[in-house]
């Protein structure tokens, strides 16, 4: 993607609406501020493929119905209607807009039409408002929304070949994580950070290798500083130990036991077994190598080789964090 004036003003606009969103000490501001940073994001979705206009208007239509919902729920509100109401159209609305499960759908359609540094975007910042809404929200009502995320985005990540549909699958399900924990902002925060770092590495690695679908791994050959590049960040996105994925979802399962949820921390850890079966067996797809074949070589930028250094000195970081709370 080229940085242009347009589209530099496009990313501006964008983190305007965010900040907005975030420091918003009322509902219509805040709804203002998801809809600044909705509509300055659709042109960013532009890409070369045939199907990117038609995912730009299924943005626009998802996001539409789910701000047109929040703002009635606004109005309802303060006209002094049901607040049990109020609050369901709220939450509703505002997963529609995470794209979490049974409403994650347009989520999958979408990032295989857009590139990959808009994916990450949207996987991750464009989550901001929505997360924000949640937290001021701070209902009880997504307890079976989330028990129904954790095992659709698990379930469904192990029947993947398509890279993007596992990272969707993996946002859905990280997402899910996030707002089981809005209660407490900062582990939220942590989480959320610790997250979009793995994502953006990972997506770094794989556009760099130019890697789309999951057998694409076993017919290519790359020196081994690389596959450990490879091995830790997909290792770290599954959670496992002592990685910062692993670190950081612990933390919110702590939380989750202090607040007595035992039934989502169940699900949430039989659910991780699955999500870390899927991701091993990425790496295991990496591990396979034929010698009898001339595979071809690729030039990497120097940026990568600090992608397993990096992961490991946020770990350290997140065990001195967490040995200080």
């Amino acid at each position: 993607m080229l940085i242009n004036s347009t589209k530099f003003l496009l990313v501006n606009s964008t983190m305007i609406g965010v900040i907005v969103t975030i420091c918003s000490n009322n509902w219509m501001s805040l709804w203002i501020g998801m809809e600044i940073s909705m509509l300055s994001f659709i042109p960013l979705m532009m890409s070369n493929k045939i199907t990117s206009s038609q995912s730009m208007i299924q943005y626009f239509i998802i996001q539409s119905l789910a701000s047109t919902m929040f703002l009635f729920s606004i109005i309802t509100m303060l006209v002094g209607a049901n607040m049990e109401l109020i609050e369901m159209l709220m939450v509703i609305s505002m997963l529609i807009k995470i794209g979490i499960a049974p409403f994650h759908n347009w989520v999958l359609n979408i990032i295989e039409s857009i590139d990959y540094m808009i994916m990450i975007f949207l996987l991750t910042i464009m989550k901001l408002p929505p997360l924000t809404a949640m937290y001021q929200i701070n209902s009880g009502m997504v307890t079976i929304p989330l028990l129904i995320s954790v095992t659709i985005s698990s379930v469904s990540s192990l029947n993947q070949s398509s890279l993007r549909k596992m990272l969707g699958f993996s946002s859905i399900y990280n997402m899910t994580l996030v707002i089981s924990s809005i209660s407490t902002m900062k582990i939220s925060l942590i989480f959320m950070l610790i997250y979009s770092i793995n994502l953006f590495m990972l997506v770094y690695m794989i556009e760099s290798m130019k890697i789309n679908f999951i057998n694409q791994f076993v017919f290519n050959e790359f020196t081994l500083w690389l596959k450990m590049n490879l091995w830790i960040n997909m290792l770290s996105m599954a959670g496992f130990p002592p990685l910062m994925g692993f670190l950081s979802k612990m933390m919110i399962i702590q939380m989750l036991i202090s607040l007595n949820e035992m039934l989502l921390v169940s699900l949430i850890m039989m659910t991780s077994l699955l999500i870390l079966m899927f991701y091993t067996r990425l790496v295991f797809s990496s591990m396979l190598i034929s010698n009898t074949f001339k595979k071809w070589t690729l030039n990497f930028n120097k940026p990568l080789h600090f992608v397993m250094i990096s992961n490991l000195l946020f770990t350290f970081s997140l065990l001195a964090m967490n040995s200080m709370v």
